[in-house]
């Protein structure tokens, strides 16, 4: 086995747009294991912060800060955000939507 192809990074190849009804479309990308570890990690008891976490790790376009991502949080409805995540989740091999994961999804499984 070709060592490189096992560490090189596949997270930034799996992106998709998102079209936010009455907005625009955002551009997300897949989140790495290190990440939803580190968003767990980061704030063990506190979903709207690791909510923020992640999106604001796999927004590229636009590019939005923890604090934006609140702002986004507080000014939005629920299906707004949950449909970003969503594809966010499903890319990311994680959550509802995922085939298979041994990372935690969102408890409905």
């Amino acid at each position: 086995m070709d060592k490189s192809k096992l560490l090189a990074n596949r997270v930034e190849v799996a992106t998709e747009d998102v079209e936010i009804p009455g907005v625009g479309t955002v551009h997300v990308r897949a989140l790495s294991r290190f990440e939803v570890l580190l968003s767990q990690k980061k704030y063990p008891d506190d979903a709207m912060a690791q909510e923020r976490f992640s999106l604001s790790t796999a927004l590229l376009d636009p590019k939005l800060t923890e604090d934006e991502v609140g702002v986004w949080q507080r000014s939005s409805l629920p299906n707004e955000i949950n449909a970003v995540s969503s594809v966010v989740n499903r890319l990311s091999g994680i959550g509802k939507d995922a085939a298979k994961s041994d990372v935690p999804g969102d408890g409905n499984d």
